[in-house]
């Protein structure tokens, strides 16, 4: 069936180039940029973004969800890495180790479950351990932290500690500012506890698109731009 559309969307890529190269001048050259691609990439269509993005450098997408994941591992052609920042199902874990695909945990039973996938596989699970920091969605709490600390220390040969991150809440609003400084400060505190403990990740991670110009601070080993790499302001 034929449809006439009455609008369209024109990506441009060198757009889309300036955009990249204005955010790696803000980040420095050293700090990877994940593309976020949640949303469909914001409605610019994962196949499109992945192939635009790949051909101007990126080699790192944010998924929500695993058949986004699965969307990006089907369509890049450079083997960027991929990481899954929200919803995953249990069933899903032994077909995301397999294919290198990295994920969020952020609860107890994620992290059993992903050690349980892992040594079926004979695989290290790439995890992202996300904290609670003062969101208020996801993330390991602090009074959680012990557990948390036995569980990975127990489970080395399983588990690629691949990176410890949090999201910060209304990090474009200057209203938010004494919340966000808060969240940053506590992100830092189980980080240095974590590595006092002898537990240290690839990459540390915080920063969206309004922390990354906002708050430099929390620019660490990586950033995760979404709506800024088409040239907007969250």
């Amino acid at each position: 069936m034929d449809y006439d559309y009455t609008s369209c969307i024109e990506i441009s890529k060198s757009a889309y180039r300036n955009n990249i190269k204005f955010i790696r001048t803000q980040v420095g050259p050293n700090v990877t940029i994940s593309s976020v691609i949640k949303g469909n990439a914001y409605g610019h269509g994962i196949e499109n973004t992945v192939k635009i993005a790949e051909s101007v450098g990126i080699r790192h997408f944010s998924a929500f969800s695993t058949d986004e994941a699965i969307r990006v591992l089907k369509s890049t052609t450079k083997k960027s890495q991929i990481m899954i920042m929200g919803m995953v199902e249990n069933q899903d874990l032994l077909y995301l180790i397999e294919n290198g695909i990295s994920f969020y945990v952020f609860e107890l039973d994620r992290l059993s479950e992903a050690i349980a996938a892992s040594k079926k596989l004979g695989k290290k699970a790439m995890i992202h351990v996300e904290l609670e920091t003062g969101f208020h969605r996801t993330g390991f709490e602090w009074a959680e932290r012990e557990v948390l600390l036995k569980l990975l220390k127990d489970n080395r040969e399983h588990l690629r500690f691949s990176g410890l991150c949090t999201h910060y809440a209304g990090a474009e609003s200057v209203s938010n500012s004494v919340r966000t400084q808060d969240q940053i400060k506590h992100y830092n505190d189980f980080k240095n506890w974590l590595n006092s403990n002898d537990i240290h990740f690839e990459r540390y991670h915080t920063a969206c698109s309004a922390a990354t110009f906002s708050y430099p601070e929390t620019i660490m080993d990586m950033v995760r731009i979404g709506i800024a790499q088409y040239g907007f302001w969250p």
